[in-house]
Order: C-alpha cells, then sequence, then structure tokens
C-alpha cells in the first residue's frame, strides 16, 4: 500500500506502537510529524530511521494532553507540510491491576488526563486541521471490550475516545473523512510489556488465553493502521477494530 506524497502525524511517536507506526507510514512513503513530551534523544533516533526511507520528517516536542500544545503541533505540522491526510492518536499511558476501590484521585486524575482529555482534544484537532478525505485512527484498548479485575481505572479512560470516534465520523463523514478505532490487546514489546519475558506470571497467564500462542507485536499494530490510513478503508468509518489475536481476556 502506497502512502506517497500523504504526511501522517502520530501522538507519542518515539517508541513501542508509535514508533512502528511511524516507521510504517515512512516506509509506504509518507512524511511523518513525530511527537515526544520528553525524551527529545529517543524522537530523533526514530526521525534518522524515518529519514533512511527518503521521505521528511518533522519533529515536535508537545505534550499531547494539554489543549494548547496539541493546537501547536497541529499548526506547526501545517506550517511545514501545508497538509495532513493522516493522524493516529496513540499517546497514553498504562496503569493496570488496581483493584477500583484502591483508585486513588492522583491516579484518576493522571489517566484521564492522559488517555482520556489528550485523545479527545487531538482528534477535535484532527478533525479541524485534517484534509478531506483524510484518516483518523485512535489506537484504543482491549480493556474497554474485555473487562477484567484490575483494570477498572485504566479500561474507563481508554472508552470515552471511542465514543468520539463514532460521532466523528457522522460529523465528517460528507468530507470523505473516515475516523476509527483500532483496539489491540497486550502488546509484546510496548507499554507495560516492554522487556517482560514471557515467563513473567501476569504475561504468561494472557499468553495462555490467546488461540494464536502470542502476543501482538507493535508491527502487528502498525500493519492495521496502516490499512486504516490507506485508500482500501474508504467504507470503514465510526468502527472499532478487535485485534488481540482471539484472546478471551
Amino acid at each position: 500500500m502506497s502512502l506517497e506524497g500523504k504526511t501522517a502525524l502520530v501522538t507519542g511517536s518515539t517508541k513501542g506502537i508509535g514508533r512502528a507506526i511511524a516507521l510504517r507510514f515512512a516506509e509506504r512513503g509518507a512524511n511523518v510529524v513525530i511527537n515526544y513530551s520528553r525524551d527529545k534523544n529517543a524522537a530523533d533516533k526514530v526521525v534518522a530511521e524515518v529519514e533512511k526511507f527518503g521521505v521528511k520528517a518533522l519533529v515536535v516536542q508537545a505534550d499531547a494532553s494539554d489543549v494548547g500544545e496539541i493546537d501547536r503541533l497541529f499548526r506547526t505540522a501545517i506550517n511545514e507540510f501545508g497538509t495532513l491526510e493522516i493522524v493516529v492518536a496513540n499517546a497514553g499511558i498504562e496503569k493496570v491491576n488496581i483493584p477500583v476501590v484502591e483508585v486513588t484521585e492522583e491516579d484518576f486524575d493522571l489517566l484521564f488526563r492522559i488517555n482520556t482529555k489528550g485523545p479527545y482534544f487531538v482528534l477535535q484537532a484532527a478533525a479541524k486541521y485534517i484534509a478531506d478525505g483524510g484518516r483518523i485512527i485512535n489506537i484504543a484498548s482491549s480493556s474497554t471490550v474485555r473487562p477484567q479485575p484490575g483494570l477498572g481505572l485504566y479500561g474507563t479512560s481508554k472508552t470515552a475516545p471511542k465514543y468520539l470516534v463514532q460521532v466523528l465520523a457522522l460529523e465528517l463523514g460528507s468530507r470523505g473523512i473516515t475516523v476509527n478505532s483500532l483496539v489491540p490487546g497486550p502488546i509484546d514489546g510496548a507499554g507495560i510489556f516492554t522487556g517482560v519475558p514471557d515467563d513473567d506470571p501476569y504475561k504468561k497467564a494472557l499468553l495462555d488465553s490467546v488461540p494464536v500462542g502470542r502476543l501482538a507485536t507493535p508491527d502487528n499494530v502498525a500493519d492495521f493502521t496502516e490499512f486504516l490510513a490507506g485508500d482500501s478503508a474508504l467504507f470503514i468509518t465510526g468502527e472499532e477494530v478487535l485485534m488481540n489475536g482471539g484472546s478471551s481476556n
């Protein structure tokens, strides 16, 4: 699939899922806006990897949970490239294995700021700035459709953006813009499973629940994000696409 001549913005794109998506878009010919919050060295490394594909990369430091910085991120991208055809709301934080009775107000404020407020206003900015015929993709979580003990806070913080996706699909459809949520299960090599061996008890329990016998990787998420970003996904909008290997958890 070719994304040549298009520009993609991916929030939280210096590691894990975001990095894999940014590199995939670059490999398919898109110019890429790399967003980071704190780790400039990691961002510069991703930029170098992106540029190996012969496309342009723009790195922008911005807190993807701050409304003013989100707007600056998008305006900087438009000023540099003139247009924006693909937006992926990926930036988020995982905080799991906390029973509801142990969730603190501090925990709540942190996760809802990063996982709810942030994506809401990233999606809003995407709706404002994206070109007609564009693609908006929200990276959600299977915790929103597979309730589990200890995920009450994380799962609820990731739920609201999925509803917004469905509304935006209706509001933006007349412009040929599709808006979807990709709903991955646990990702090996990303988030809380960065560098975690297969014999870790929590990870092993999850592995035992997946019929395909392994967890997804960031590249697997990039596979489907690439599809949703392309022309072939024209008639998929307002959807939640679950990719968890058939896991019952």
